[in-house]
């Protein structure tokens, strides 16, 4: 696949699936971007929601991105994933990760996630896919 630049647009929403699960889309577009001429523009590719995401899948985040560097297309890593997930249970998944409530940060990330995201921010949106939405919408105006 080609790199992306976040520069101009953020990554898709948490809640667009690839493979039938929430926030792939958005780890495909940020891993895309951390590829040879991509810009993360301050995201992070293999931490915070993304190290979650990997635990419930199953999925190790380093061989996603080998696939990504290699894919065709995204089409071609939606297979590659639904081989690697045939055993999970999607809803369940999809379930946790849209109701995460982002003061269950772990304390090992409580910094981070306090530093990155503006307390105001994280007050008017408990739930972490609606947090991760406004702050895209706060930092490309939108």
């Amino acid at each position: 696949m080609k790199p992306l630049s976040l520069v101009a647009d953020p990554p898709r929403s948490p809640r667009t699936k690839v493979a039938g699960i929430v926030f792939t889309a958005r780890i495909i577009d940020k891993l895309r971007a951390s590829l040879p001429g991509g810009d993360l523009n301050g995201y992070f590719a293999f931490n915070g929601f993304s190290e979650l995401w990997a635990y419930y899948t199953g999925v190790d985040l380093v061989e996603l991105q080998r696939c990504v560097n290699s894919a065709f297309s995204e089409r071609e890593v939606e297979e590659w994933l639904l081989a690697r997930t045939t055993n999970v249970d999607r809803e369940k998944i999809n379930s946790k990760m849209e109701q995460f409530d982002s003061a269950r940060t772990p304390e090992s990330m409580r910094e981070a996630f306090e530093s990155i995201y503006p307390v105001e921010l994280r007050n008017a949106h408990p739930h972490l896919f609606d947090l991760l939405e406004a702050d895209d919408a706060r930092l490309y105006g939108r």
